[in-house]
């Protein structure tokens, strides 16, 4: 949202952003010039504590929402996610006269689907504007509806700062990146086994992962679990593991392909960084990705959780100098033009003009 709003305020749109209470996400977004407030926020979760408080506080916070609406002269909430409940509450004690957008950044089918259900029920019915990241968000959703449509994220904000990604020879090591917080289901376990698998075909593979934990022992614990099995297939003199890096250019330009092997994306931004930098991709068919890039022109779609067909595109794309020159090449020329602003944050501007009545 940082991104698509930031070349929006130019436009005579003004943005002032409410998060959880303590979110680290606060620096940044001062640091950019916006005023940030935030609220106690309580998200359903199998805790009991959050559990008895959820209902409780949604209509607490709804109503310091409408307040703080007031307050600022806010005509419009824009909910970052669809389970996100607080503007439909606001929008009740405004007695309807607070305009709601909800953004869909989740692939609904993958959620428990009596919450997702409702969710969905919710934004068909309540929100103004329903915005899904993607087409496979979209297909959630009743077809024809006026209200759902596709924005696309955008493309990063600040360009490219460093040289053009260089495609290097065969001879030399092939540096595999797999960027992503150590989350279960994010994929670093089929990209170990795939790894494993192309690495007996090919000992000039190399494999770096860098993610954060998120200061989750549940994350720690699977980064600890990939280590182990990293030592113990033999693959520990090839195979790191690394923290957050905040530099994702410069991550990604010091490798010659990235890998996502997520079982679930909505859209994946980081997908669309290592095609917007030329860094050659391989990717599984798990939601958004497919709409980031045309397989086998400038990127590799393989299918998902399927580990042989991982370690073959490994074998292909490693071996195949020209096949990353071509895939560097077409995919910075694709987002450019998918992912451009008229499909991205101009479309945005679109939305909040029509619901505030200028377009």
């Amino acid at each position: 949202m940082r991104h698509a709003t930031g070349p929006l305020r130019a436009d005579g749109l003004r943005f002032e952003y409410v998060l959880p209470t303590g979110s680290t996400g606060r620096a940044a977004l001062e640091a950019d010039g916006y005023v940030v407030h935030e609220l106690p926020f309580v998200e359903i979760s199998r805790r009991k504590w959050d559990l008895l408080s959820y209902g409780p506080m949604l209509v607490l916070n709804g109503w310091r929402l409408r307040q703080l609406a007031r307050q600022r002269g806010a005509v419009l909430i824009h909910l970052n996610d669809f389970y996100n409940l607080t503007g439909y509450v606001a929008r009740f004690f405004s007695l309807g006269r607070l305009e709601v957008f909800t953004h869909v950044r989740f692939l609904p089918q993958t959620l428990p689907q009596p919450l997702a259900r409702l969710w969905r029920w919710l934004a068909e019915h309540a929100a103004q504007q329903v915005l899904c990241v993607s087409e496979a968000v979209r297909s959630y959703f009743a077809p024809g509806q006026a209200s759902v449509v596709t924005v696309y994220d955008p493309l990063p904000a600040q360009g490219e700062a460093l040289p053009a990604h260089v495609v290097s020879d065969v001879s030399q090591p092939i540096q595999l990146l797999y960027l992503s917080n150590y989350i279960r289901g994010k994929g670093q376990n089929f990209a170990l086994e795939a790894f494993r698998l192309a690495y007996a075909r090919n000992a000039n593979l190399r494999l770096h992962f860098v993610g954060g934990d998120m200061g989750m022992a549940k994350n720690r614990e699977f980064r600890a679990e990939l280590e182990a099995a990293a030592q113990a297939a033999g693959l520990a003199k090839v195979v790191r593991f690394d923290g957050f890096s905040a530099d994702t250019e410069a991550a990604m330009k010091a490798h010659d392909i990235v890998l996502n092997f997520s079982e679930a994306e909505s859209f994946s931004l980081t997908c669309l960084d290592a095609l917007y930098y030329g860094v050659p991709l391989i990717a599984t068919d798990c939601g958004g990705p497919a709409e980031l890039f045309e397989h086998e022109k400038s990127g590799l779609l393989v299918p998902n959780r399927d580990v042989p067909a991982m370690a073959d595109a490994l074998i292909k794309l490693a071996g195949d100098t020209a096949l990353r020159q071509q895939f560097s090449t077409a995919s910075r020329l694709f987002v450019r033009q998918k992912f451009a602003p008229a499909h991205t944050y101009q479309r945005l501007a679109e939305c909040y003009r029509r619901a505030l009545g200028r377009g």
